[in-house]
């Protein structure tokens, strides 16, 4: 009850201050619309919100194919049902309560999912370990579930993510069968069956755990063989139980649970349409074979350990033929097919927890070396000191046949989960939840099968301390503030918010593909509905490979042909994000000669036009920016100076658009250039200047000449010649302007210049025909503008 507590004031701690963060900018009254902003900006997060969403919206019980990734074309979706399922059934239950909108009910249970699975599997955890190791096993297990660093950190408020269930799963796939073992050396006469019955139940857990996520489980399960062998070592030569021989754990048993598991989630989750695929990160039958083969193996090898004579009969030849052919099969499918699968290391499996603040690093080695001997180090490291004791236990005279049994099948786990620590952060989760096994192994409670009182309690004493670091630090993280200082992440995925939100009013969210760095396409989808093509999950390949030769394209003709095959409207520049540069060096090997590079020195195609979007004022971040440029037709030259000279006045950078108005004076018939420098004029406050252009434009206005001037550029006129004080003639501007708008115009013009429009049409009495269009010119302007309207 007590860990129980903690974890629910820190989940309350950490809920409100997303919930602070999330609320910032405050939300649209007229309706709702995604808000949520996740700690750390955890792309897994995004990702399951937005599978789940669809998996609602569109009825589908298991997501198998996405579009708004590698558009236009999707990807496939390999990340299993289970935790979806888990997080649709809890928005429903909101949805049905609240009446709130799915939506905004899905976003509860982004809040609710974690830190409720924590506590079921705190509460579910100590009450097994109560019932089968005793008090002082439950007591131990709640406070290291609650406690150890970096494990308690798996379950955040606001970041839905599968890692902390997939961590419980091996967690109980390794639990039961240390309660199988015990069961085992118990001394009851139906011994042999009860312990056959744990084993075949921790298989079927461990194939839940294969499903769940196969690369949490799968190093568990043969880390449970290797303890299985351990087992066996142990108990070689010792003392017989009922004047015969030990019996050995039932490995086949727990074999043929777990394949059997395995096959039937493998057919829940992709039967019938999405058979016969090779990918080895996501269950799969061969799977199955190969643990029905390792448990073949295991039990042969516990009999042979064990003293048992094999007959070198054909049969027994055989079965170790069969063996090795299932145990090989993993492994040949990843040489065949050139995948490592679930032992491929990527960028989240770097990062040692989910925080904001988490450390991240390529291993172990190059965390200490960056960070050195930090809290966060030593709080990762001081729990596996309980390992040492566990040894001393398996070694000891005096320790019981059946609590050095069940000490060795849960010291192979560890050892086996530590092995991945080293070489991937994420694996020290891992390697805390069965850390929680050893514990229940190593303190079960008195009896024939256990150390004594006094070694107990002194162990039990010795693991608290080693977890009080880690406790320290994981609580005085949550207990930073709610209303503290918002840092880097938050404010980012804040801007990223607000452009999804101005992108889906300004283009069309059901023909928009976006090419941006993979934070800003997945916050893009998420809050705007927009597509993009590069993420960095490994599902996401060919997206990635997409935007790498795009961004490192050396023409502009290869980059136009490559943005027009994938169907790409808009590119998104964030100056805090500079993968789009990692892509270009990617390609090219280095940035100079790329279409990055000449974007970021304004060498643009006439193809690409610059998008105004204003980012939000935030003290500390002035000197942030962001640019997009929207994919249009062929521009002529001095119609894209035009537009760029615009642009840099609606951003206010004034040096920039002077510079451009100097390039413009090439085109001294051009009319949309006269009206580009006059708009430069009025920004810089040359009055002299602005006169001149006036003097030039004013006899061309019954010419041909403005018969030919694009649309947009006629506003930019009419607004000139209202800051001009040319209000007779602006006014025939304004009109034509408000008859001839359309939905494409209209959100083709930056939000000042429309603000303007609608001004001087107020003014001058005149309003947009179409009602509708007129009300979705109001809905394009910020909340400030258009209270003044």
């Amino acid at each position: 009850m007590g860990a129980a507590a903690c974890l629910v004031w820190i989940d309350l701690i950490r809920a409100s201050r997303v919930e602070y963060v999330s609320g910032v900018a405050g939300e649209p009254a007229d309706r709702w619309q995604p808000r949520l902003i996740v700690p750390g900006h955890d792309n897994a997060s995004y990702g399951w919100l937005a599978q789940t969403r669809q998996m609602i919206a569109g009825r589908e019980l298991r997501v198998r194919h996405i579009d708004y990734e590698n558009a236009p074309i999707g990807r496939a979706v390999y990340a299993t049902s289970p935790y979806r399922w888990w997080l649709g059934l809890l928005a429903w239950c909101d949805h049905r309560v609240s009446g709130r909108p799915i939506g905004a009910s899905l976003e509860w249970a982004a809040f609710v999912a974690d830190p409720v699975l924590q506590i079921l599997i705190l509460v579910v955890s100590a009450a097994f370990a109560a019932r089968h190791f005793g008090g002082l096993a439950a007591a131990l297990i709640s406070i290291g579930l609650a406690a150890a660093f970096p494990f308690g950190a798996g379950f955040l408020p606001g970041a839905p993510s599968d890692q902390g269930l997939a961590c419980a799963c091996a967690l109980w796939s390794i639990l039961l069968l240390v309660a199988g073992s015990r069961a085992l050396h118990s001394g009851a006469a139906d011994a042999d069956r009860r312990a056959r019955r744990w084993f075949f139940i921790a298989g079927v857990t461990g194939g839940v755990g294969l499903w769940i996520n196969v690369g949490a489980e799968a190093p568990a399960i043969a880390g449970a063989a290797l303890g299985g062998l351990i087992s066996a070592a142990v108990a070689r030569g010792r003392p017989t139980i009922s004047g015969g021989k030990v019996v050995l754990s039932p490995w086949r048993v727990w074999a043929g649970g777990g394949a059997l598991a395995t096959l039937a989630a493998y057919a829940i989750e992709f039967f019938p349409s999405h058979l016969g695929g090779w990918q080895l990160r996501a269950i799969h039958p061969i799977f199955a074979i190969a643990w029905l083969g390792g448990g073949e193996a295991l039990a042969r090898t516990a009999a042979w350990i064990q003293g048992e004579k094999g007959r070198p009969a054909l049969g027994n030849i055989a079965g170790w033929v069969c063996a090795g052919i299932g145990i090989a099969v993993v492994p040949i499918v990843m040489w065949r097919t050139h995948d490592l699968g679930f032992l491929a290391v990527d960028l989240p499996a770097m990062r040692l927890t989910r925080l904001a603040e988490a450390a991240s690093a390529v291993n172990l080695a190059a965390w200490i070396s960056a960070d050195g001997m930090s809290p966060a180090v030593w709080a990762t490291l001081l729990p596996l000191l309980v390992i040492g004791p566990a040894v001393w236990l398996l070694a000891r005279g005096g320790t019981g046949a059946g609590q050095r049994s069940s000490i060795a099948i849960a010291l192979g786990p560890v050892a086996l989960a530590l092995c991945f620590a080293f070489r991937q952060l994420r694996w020290w989760n891992e390697a805390d939840a069965l850390l929680m096994a050893l514990v229940a192994a190593s303190v079960a409670a008195p009896g024939a099968v256990s150390a004594s009182s006094f070694l107990r309690r002194t162990w039990s004493g010795f693991f608290l301390m080693m977890l009080l670091p880690g406790a320290i630090l994981w609580v005085s993280r949550a207990d930073s503030g709610t209303r503290a200082p918002l840092n880097e992440s938050d404010v980012f995925q804040l801007i990223e918010r607000d452009l999804a939100r101005w992108l889906e009013a300004h283009a069309d969210p059901d023909t928009t593909v976006v090419l941006a760095p993979d934070n800003a396409t997945v916050a893009l989808h998420y809050y705007g509905g927009l597509r993009g093509l590069a993420t960095l999950g490994w599902e996401d390949r060919d997206g990635l490979e997409a935007a790498v030769r795009i961004a490192s394209a050396s023409t502009n003709e290869e980059a136009k042909e490559l943005i027009d095959r994938r169907g790409v409207t808009h590119i998104v520049i964030p100056s805090w994000d500079p993968y789009l540069d990692v892509y270009a060096q990617m390609g090219m090997g280095q940035l100079e000669g790329t279409f990055m590079s000449r974007l970021h020195n304004w060498r643009v195609p006439p193809w690409l036009r610059p998008v105004a979007y204003q980012l939000p004022r935030i003290p500390g971040f002035e000197g942030q920016s962001l640019t997009v440029f929207e994919v249009v037709e062929d521009q002529e030259d001095a119609v894209a100076l035009s537009r760029t000279a615009e642009y840099f006045v609606e951003i206010g950078r004034l040096d920039q658009a002077a510079a451009v108005a100097v390039a413009l004076r090439r085109f001294p018939a051009n009319m949309g250039a006269w009206v580009a420098r006059a708009q430069v004029e009025v920004a810089v406050g040359d009055t002299e200047g602005l006169a001149g252009s006036l003097k030039i434009l004013m006899p061309r206005l019954g010419s041909g000449a403005i018969r030919t001037l694009p649309w947009d550029r006629r506003v930019a006129l009419a607004i000139v010649l209202a800051q001009g004080r040319r209000l007779d003639l602006a006014r025939e501007q304004v009109r034509r302007c408000l008859v001839e708008i359309n939905q494409p115009r209209l959100r083709a013009l930056p939000t000042a210049t429309l603000y303007r429009l609608l001004v001087l049409g107020r003014a001058f009495g005149f309003a947009i025909p179409d009602p509708k269009l007129r009300e979705a010119s109001l809905g394009l302007l910020p909340d400030d503008l258009r209270a003044k309207l």
